[in-house]
């Protein structure tokens, strides 16, 4: 009993000198300020922060930036591989802040001084498509979920099993969620539970891999800082963040990385980002050379080519157009190109929607002025002419390309090209095209930005640890 009160007593001391000599949250602002530098550490995943081949990125890591600028200090970033390795660097006071996905539970609240939410997510279970969707926690029961562990992921599931007696699922340290769908589409799990924000951002490399259905946990994701951060630091944290939401910063941010997640179907998708892959690489240099002969963003041209031809260099349509960027013979003849050569086809086609694009009225404002030159490309310079007349001529602003891609279609109808000028024409295929090409040009600035390196992670057999030694089985509670 002696011994009992003595080690008592020993707590309460080390405790009473730790809150006497512990650093205030003053102090820790000012060593940031002193030290001119801000230490965070995040998880390197596509949703949070990656390199890349122009440098750093991510939305998080974004985020993160900003705030270090808003201080006035440079960012040092240190990688993690787990939420328990970025808790264990802040309680250690070798970071200053932890960042990328983190989502508000029970334990850090009690650990962590958190952020203001920077968003709201939600939880998704996702399955392989063609088995057995998923409706219900119950309708898990027998087959093998995955989750990141110390996340607010396993944290739902453990409130969960209080429901549902024999859900159990295997928890991993060593596997993201990115790991997660992979092995979702791969049938070596059956389910994973994943926020909506790691979902979206990867869907595409995953087409197999569906939404079963959506927990009603949705999750601020938040930064955590230490425990004792009750003044400097977390107010000018908080004070950055309400700043990037009233202002919109965050929304801009998020959109940068995440405008791609309803531009294409999954098939669609699939079979582009296989040709950005397999095929884009051949002819990259001689878009960007072309594109900066032009001053036309070279993706812009990536774009179109895919739309004409899907980057083949033999390609013909039914109407003789032929080649990589489909020119006309006659085209081709006063561009001085030989149009079945890929890179002549490039540079003439990169010149034929300069022109075109110079033909548009300067008054017309961006992206109107671009997306008319690219229904040009498709329909002809005075088909488009006339249906910018008739948009006009029907009480709407001919230099919208939202009305005059309202009017098109009517090219195609009698009482209508009767009117014009150039006659019959198929005007719903450049409204179709020049959706199609935003979208490619989209996808493109997106799989440049975020995904291009992970393709390599994905694909590396040094991934694949086994499953045996990467999970920890949560037993069922009955």
């Amino acid at each position: 009993m002696q011994k009992k009160k003595i080690l008592v007593w020993a707590l309460l001391l080390a405790g009473l000198l730790f809150w006497l000599t512990r650093p205030s949250d003053q102090d820790a602002l000012a060593e940031v300020l002193s030290r001119g530098e801000l230490r965070v550490i995040m998880p390197n995943t596509p949703a949070t922060f990656y390199e890349y081949r122009e440098g750093y990125a991510g939305f998080e890591y974004e985020l993160v930036r900003a705030y270090a600028d808003y201080l006035g200090v440079e960012l040092r970033i240190r990688r993690a591989s787990s939420p328990a390795e970025m808790e264990q660097a802040l309680l250690t006071g070798q970071v200053d802040l932890v960042a990328g996905g983190v989502g508000v539970t029970q334990e850090r609240l009690l650990r962590f001084t958190l952020s203001q939410p920077l968003l709201l997510v939600d939880q998704l279970v996702v399955y392989r498509r063609g088995s057995a969707r998923p409706r219900s926690w119950s309708d898990l029961e027998g087959g093998q979920l995955g989750v990141v562990a110390g996340s607010r992921e396993a944290e739902i599931l453990r409130e969960a099993q209080a429901l549902f007696p024999e859900l159990s699922w295997m928890e991993t340290t060593e596997l993201d969620a990115l790991e997660l769908l992979r092995r979702v589409q791969e049938r070596e799990l059956d389910y994973a539970l994943v926020t909506s924000q790691d979902f979206n951002i990867n869907r595409f490399f995953f087409p197999q891999v569906g939404i079963g259905f959506e927990p009603e946990a949705p999750t601020e994701l938040v930064w955590l800082l230490s425990a004792q951060a009750q003044g400097g630091l977390v107010r000018t944290v908080n004070h950055f963040l309400n700043w990037a939401q009233e202002t919109g910063k965050i929304e801009q941010i998020r959109e940068r990385y995440y405008q791609h997640e309803e531009h294409l179907e999954y098939v669609g998708a699939a079979l582009f980002l296989r040709h950005v892959r397999n095929r884009l690489p051949l002819y990259e240099e001689h878009f960007r050379l072309a594109g900066e002969a032009q001053d036309l963003d070279w993706r812009l041209l990536a774009a179109v080519g895919f739309q004409e031809s899907h980057w083949r260099r033999n390609a013909v349509s039914p109407t003789g157009v032929r080649g990589l960027m489909m020119l006309t013979q006659r085209t081709a003849a006063e561009l001085g190109v030989n149009r079945l050569d890929p890179y002549q086809s490039i540079e003439g086609g990169a010149r034929y929607l300069r022109r075109l694009y110079d033909r548009v009225p300067e008054r017309i404002p961006e992206p109107d002025r671009l997306y008319m030159a690219l229904a040009a490309y498709n329909v002809g310079f005075g088909h488009l002419e006339d249906a910018r007349r008739i948009t006009q001529s029907q009480g709407f602003d001919p230099d919208s390309w939202e009305d005059v891609a309202r009017h098109l279609p009517l090219l195609a109808e009698r009482e209508w090209f009767r009117q014009t000028r150039f006659g019959y024409a198929r005007g719903r295929e450049p409204v179709v095209y020049v959706t199609n090409i935003r979208r490619y040009l989209q996808l493109l600035e997106w799989y440049q930005l975020t995904q291009e390196n992970f393709i390599e992670r994905l694909e590396n057999p040094a991934t694949r640890a086994d499953p045996e030694m990467a999970f920890d089985h949560i037993p069922p509670l009955s």
